[in-house]
């Protein structure tokens, strides 16, 4: 008879082989990860760390700062325009309050350099899902690795502390839920409607996100009705088409009601002037520009990848061409590209290697000890890189890399007017301005918050450009009641030199600081 003591060492030996000890467990993780295969993929998602850290490209941050603030001091929505004095009152559609909110709270907690981090981390969540897509599509690891890392090199021109990433990341998740719900079935699918309740209070561009949900409905459904090999079952369609219909309704759940639908169309017929007066995001992509390559590399190596023995099903086709005439259009629209069609090409990757590899059976046997001399170097890079960017990123996010983009000077100087100022400013500027000097200050223009923006931004634009014939940018601004002006140099600068009434003050970063009438307040600035 065995002792008692014998039956548990028994019991336990094969738990310590199989991982299940704490120990074990430890080990198998480390051997996993010292695995190629792991590590590629491992140090992918540290490496594109590196392009989804940007602290300060996109100067709407601090709109967004600034807002948020005011929220969480209010205790309500913000439905009106305070920060500027062309169009004070207008109202306006409280489309991303939640994630304005989230931003002052982040940056409150750690500051811009924070705030960065964490829409980084939002960043790599979208990969993430993007990668779970491609692996459901039979992408391995490398063809992933591969993916993650082009796609956030070729979606690095609209990466950063963008809200529009929030919807860039819940697009990838939701595509996800859908299609394995299609493939799987199951009853994860009814947690979207309580996503996009979330969703459309961070962010309008959940409707685009609905869109692309819709879209993937009707392409099932049309696989069901010509019985097309591998169309899911036509109950789990419907599941489908009932929970993005549930979604729609969810989504009403916001301060603008149904209002937030019209916002959107709005936005989304109005391109040509967003164009028109050179917001950068919502331009044409310039496909020959360097910032373009990758995803140039991304589109024309498809077909190839097709041709060399890559398969792509009807979905990804027509998502994806959705998703390329939305790029095509503003350039806003890459990171959904990347998302939306990064999976295909993966699988596509995966496709043609399995076909190239012929002697794959043949090739040498990788040892674990040669696999671990393959794997620490690989993961050792993309520790560096990722130590790089968030370096960078630091420094960036500092009162000194702050400054060096920003009239951080020509702001303290503009703070110690004894009255309100009306500022005059380049339109990239502006936000930030108002984050620092507001309500001390308010600013000439602000597209977003204004339906009726044209006419405050042709005025803009004769003001900047130094316009001499009626209604000179004198006059306009001796119309408006502007009392300084940030301008770099130029017609505007000249003429305000020999302007009765203004006077220069100083310079910074480029740009230079004139105030009207009386201003014993600025003397002695300097920058």
């Amino acid at each position: 008879m065995r002792s008692p003591f014998a039956v548990r060492l028994e019991h336990s030996v094969p738990a310590v082989r199989s991982g299940v000890t704490s120990s074990g467990g430890r080990v198998l993780a480390w051997r996993r990860l010292l695995q190629p295969s792991t590590a590629v993929v491992v140090a992918a998602f540290l490496l594109a760390t590196v392009p989804a850290l940007d602290a300060l490209s996109d100067p709407d941050v601090w709109w967004h700062l600034r807002t948020g603030r005011w929220i969480a001091d209010n205790h309500t929505v913000l439905g009106h325009e305070i920060f500027t004095y062309t169009a004070s009152g207008a109202s306006w559609t409280p489309h991303e309050w939640l994630a304005e909110v989230a931003y002052a709270g982040l940056d409150a907690a750690g500051g811009v350099f924070l705030l960065a981090l964490t829409m980084a981390a939002v960043t790599l969540s979208a990969l993430g899902a993007t990668a779970l897509r491609a692996r459901d599509r039979g992408a391995g690891p490398f063809a992933v690795a591969a993916a993650v890392l082009l796609g956030a090199k070729a979606a690095q021109p609209v990466l950063g502390t963008r809200v529009q990433m929030i919807t860039v990341a819940l697009v990838a998740w939701s595509l996800l839920l859908a299609e394995r719900h299609l493939d799987r079935g199951g009853r994860r699918i009814w947690l979207l409607p309580p996503l996009v309740v979330f969703w459309a209070n961070l962010h309008s561009g959940f409707v685009a996100g609905l869109g692309l949900l819709g879209l993937l409905v009707l392409v099932e459904a049309v696989r069901v009705r010509l019985r097309v090999t591998g169309a899911a079952p036509g109950r789990r369609v419907g599941q489908l088409a009932l929970a993005v219909a549930i979604a729609a309704v969810a989504g009403l759940v916001n301060p603008a009601g149904p209002g937030i639908y019209t916002y959107f169309a709005y936005f989304a017929t109005s391109g040509r002037f967003l164009h028109d007066i050179g917001i950068a995001e919502w331009q044409r992509p310039d496909l020959l520009s360097p910032d373009m390559l990758t995803i140039d590399l991304l589109l024309l190596s498809l077909p190839v990848l097709l041709r060399l023995g890559g398969r792509i099903d009807l979905r990804d086709a027509v998502l994806g061409g959705v998703a390329l005439l939305g790029f095509l259009v503003a350039v806003r629209n890459l990171s959904l590209l990347v998302v939306v069609a990064l999976p295909a090409w993966a699988a596509a990757v995966q496709g043609a290697c399995v076909r190239l590899q012929s002697t794959a059976a043949r090739a040498p046997r990788v040892t674990h000890r040669s696999s671990t001399a393959v794997a620490l170097p690989v993961l050792a890079a993309g520790i560096v890189g990722l130590s790089v960017g968030v370096a960078r990123a630091g420094s960036d996010a500092s009162d000194a890399g702050i400054a060096r983009q920003y009239p951080a000077c020509a702001a303290a100087v503009i703070a110690r007017s004894p009255q309100p100022v009306r500022l005059f400013a380049p339109y990239f500027f502006g936000g930030y301005l108002i984050d620092r000097l507001w309500p001390a200050a308010t600013v000439f223009a602000y597209g977003d918050r204004d339906p009726a923006a044209r006419s405050v931004f042709d005025s803009y634009f004769r003001i900047a450009g130094g316009a001499l014939d009626p209604p000179s940018a004198l006059r306009l601004l001796d119309a408006t009641q502007t009392t300084a002006v940030l301008t770099q140099d130029g017609a505007l600068s000249r003429s305000l030199d020999g302007a009765a009434g203004w006077r220069y003050v100083t310079s910074d970063i480029g740009l230079h600081l004139y105030v009207r009438g009386d201003a014993d307040w600025a003397r002695g600035a300097a920058c």
